[in-house]
C-alpha cells in the first residue's frame, strides 16, 4: 500500500511541477481527463443525492452501535420504497406528457389512438366499365386524301 501511495504522490508531483513533459501529458490523459469528463456530466440531482446519502451515512455512523445493525436490516425495505416512488414518478411524468401532447396536438393524439384500434374494412366494389364508342369503319381508308 505504501508503494501505491508513493507512486500516486510521484504522479501528482510530475503533473504539477513539469506539465510540459510528454510523461505528464500521458498521465493527464490517463488520470485527469477521464475523471474531469465524468465530473462534468454530473447534474445538481447527482450532487443532491450524494448529499442525502452522505448525511444519512454520517448520522448512522455517529449514532453507532445498534443503529448500524438496524439500518442494515431496513435497507432492503427502504430500497423497495425508493424504487416504488421512483417508478410512480416516471409513470406520472409519462401520463402528464401524454396529456400535454393531447392538449397541444389533439388531432395527432386521436390519429395515434386510431392506429391502435382495429378498423372495420369496407367491401370491395366492382369497377364500372365505361362504354366506348365503336370505331367508324364505314368510310374507306384514305378517302379524304383522294378528295384533296
Amino acid at each position: 500500500m505504501l508503494i501505491v501511495s508513493a507512486v500516486l504522490i510521484a504522479c501528482i508531483a510530475i503533473l504539477r511541477l513539469w506539465p510540459d513533459l510528454p510523461l505528464a501529458q500521458a498521465l493527464a490523459a490517463m488520470l485527469v481527463v477521464p475523471v474531469a469528463r465524468r465530473m462534468a456530466r454530473l447534474t445538481p440531482g447527482h450532487w443532491l443525492l450524494f448529499l442525502i446519502v452522505s448525511a444519512a451515512t454520517g448520522t448512522v455512523l455517529w449514532m453507532g452501535g445498534d443503529m448500524i445493525i438496524v439500518s442494515a436490516l431496513g435497507a432492503p425495505e427502504m430500497a423497495g420504497v425508493l424504487a416504488m416512488i421512483d417508478v410512480a414518478a416516471y409513470l406520472d411524468a409519462m401520463l402528464a406528457a401524454f396529456a400535454v401532447a393531447g392538449a397541444v396536438r389533439g388531432t395527432a393524439l386521436r390519429l395515434w389512438v386510431g392506429r391502435l384500434l382495429p378498423r372495420a374494412r369496407s367491401r370491395r366494389t366492382r369497377r364500372v366499365r365505361v362504354a366506348r364508342k365503336a370505331a367508324n369503319d364505314d368510310e374507306p381508308a384514305g378517302g379524304w386524301l383522294a378528295v384533296a
